[in-house]
């Protein structure tokens, strides 16, 4: 399996480290049965390491909602009734 593993490694262009979740992306995504498979694709050059990893990336990537900003326009009165709200003297 090691020779596998190197072969993986040199023939796709991921390194050890990204080699697990390139290697776990592939089966949750169906393109490989097992670690071993996914293992061997990657050997054989199926799969093209950067274009994996890119892909990967963008699986884990959400788009975030933009919040809306919302304006408070406080009259005097308003100010001056949460100040002595907050107010510590008694």
């Amino acid at each position: 399996m090691s020779s596998y593993v190197q072969e993986a490694i040199q023939n796709s262009g991921i390194n050890r480290t990204d080699l697990v979740a390139a290697c776990a992306y592939m089966i949750r995504t169906k393109q490989a049965r097992s670690q071993h498979d996914a293992i061997e694709q990657l050997a054989a050059g199926k799969y093209d390491g950067i274009d994996l990893n890119e892909t990967l990336i963008k699986s884990f990537q959400v788009e975030l909602e933009e919040e809306e900003i919302v304006e408070v326009t406080l009259t005097p009165e308003d100010e001056l009734r949460t100040l002595m709200e907050n107010s510590t003297e008694s």
